[in-house]
């Protein structure tokens, strides 16, 4: 039986590690479940740990004594902890490797080279050359890597090469297809073609993992649902719902990041008339000075000023 399937016992970890439940990923013990699938388990929490800005020293260092026969793995565990705990400075692992020899090498690479090494295009053409090692049956086995790849392409624009990426899963057998990796990669897609039928059912799957309950520990991943519900409802133009999303994750939290702020300059744009924006855009400004948002706005007023520059009288 498939460990992921259903009825198998890494079903309910898996949706939880990837729909950002990582309280609950973490609180588990690796006695609750078979010998031949606790290393994927400690590499779960493992992730969730980091992904939570906490340290994970101690899980890796439990694992290299309860799996001897995998270091490579821990080696890269240990790389990806320590570059969240001190920064690029203090570790050349992810800089060093020019190709990947297994799932988990090419997924944090790739996170690595956005990240902290900004070079999107670097990632996408890491992943891909992997990719293009993997006989078919790795790649049914393998989605988190196309989850990565196509939002890299969704990232840069790109909807031609993403097409691609997802007719490519789409030709996967059932089996490869049925989890919460396609269910997640196949609502981003829709959601691009536009419609209101497309990014309903977008919605319906966040709605659902919202719905399905947060631990009152996992905030982070709480407030990340709500971030993408507020870009579905904005899609949809049900502005009360956007600012009702907007609402909730306020109560959650104080951190504003900058997608939560573009995304409220858009709201208030759409509702407001822009009157706040001007405000939202200086605080934009402080958090991320390179988001895209903050460069479309510097393009148009160079655009403005050089039609003022030209048409100005001496």
């Amino acid at each position: 039986m498939d460990a992921f399937s259903d009825s198998g016992e890494l079903y309910s970890i898996r949706y939880q590690f990837y729909t950002n439940q990582y309280h609950k990923v973490k609180s588990y013990s690796l006695e609750e479940f078979s010998e031949e699938n606790q290393l994927k388990v400690l590499e779960f929490q493992i992730r969730s740990t980091v992904a939570l800005d906490q340290d994970a020293s101690q899980l890796i260092e439990q694992g290299k004594t309860r799996f001897p026969d995998n270091e490579e793995f821990f080696q890269l565990l240990q790389a990806w902890n320590d570059l969240h705990d001190f920064g690029t400075d203090d570790s050349t692992y992810f800089e060093d490797l020019k190709q990947a020899k297994f799932e988990l090498q090419a997924i944090l690479t790739s996170l690595y080279l956005v990240k902290f090494a900004k070079d999107i295009d670097q990632s996408i053409k890491f992943l891909n050359e992997y990719i293009e090692k993997l006989n078919n049956l790795q790649k049914y086995n393998e989605i988190e890597v196309f989850l990565i790849l196509i939002q890299l392409y969704f990232i840069k624009g790109n909807f031609k090469q993403a097409t691609g990426v997802f007719k490519v899963l789409n030709s996967f057998p059932d089996f490869s297809r049925d989890n919460i990796i396609y269910q997640i990669i196949e609502s981003w897609y829709i959601s691009i073609q536009n419609g209101s039928d497309n990014v309903n059912n977008s919605y319906s799957l966040y709605d659902e993992v919202l719905s399905n309950g947060y631990s009152d520990d996992d905030v982070k991943g709480k407030v990340h649902n709500l971030t993408v519900l507020l870009v579905l409802t904005l899609q949809l133009k049900h502005y009360p719902e956007a600012q009702e999303a907007l609402d909730q994750i306020s109560t959650l939290t104080s951190e504003r990041n900058a997608d939560l702020i573009a995304n409220q300059i858009t709201l208030d744009r759409l509702v407001n008339h822009g009157q706040g924006t001007k405000e939202l855009l200086a605080e934009l400004k402080k958090v991320n000075p390179d988001h895209d948002l903050i460069k479309d706005e510097e393009s148009k007023n160079e655009i403005f000023d050089s039609i003022v520059a030209k048409y100005q009288t001496v």
